[in-house]
């Protein structure tokens, strides 16, 4: 199914990504705070553009931990109930996590 190759790959994809989204994050805080850039400026890309594909990208990255955990705990003997157990708790947590952002 979902598993494996196809996780390592999206999961390298996400790792660069939430590299770069960390990264702006901590740049934008002091940008806040040291006024390193403008502090306007770096209190909106922080607080409104970053924290949303932050979230995304960390739950991303976090689906092959958890399948892995599962994997050597030996919670499932099917490879593909494993799978998408592993799915299906991170995207409930990443909708959970989304809805608590907006509200």
């Amino acid at each position: 199914m979902l598993g494996g190759k196809f996780l390592n790959q999206i999961d390298k994809f996400g790792m660069w990504i939430l590299m770069v989204l960390i990264l702006s994050f901590v740049l934008t805080g002091y940008g806040m705070t040291k006024h390193i850039m403008d502090p306007v400026l770096a209190k909106y890309i922080h607080t409104q553009l970053l924290p949303l594909p932050l979230l995304i990208f960390f739950c991303i990255h976090v689906v092959k931990a958890v399948r892995n955990q599962f994997k050597k705990w030996k919670l499932f003997a099917d490879e593909r109930l494993l799978d998408l157990y592993a799915y299906a708790l991170v995207l409930l947590v990443t909708i959970i996590l989304i809805w608590l952002f907006f509200r």
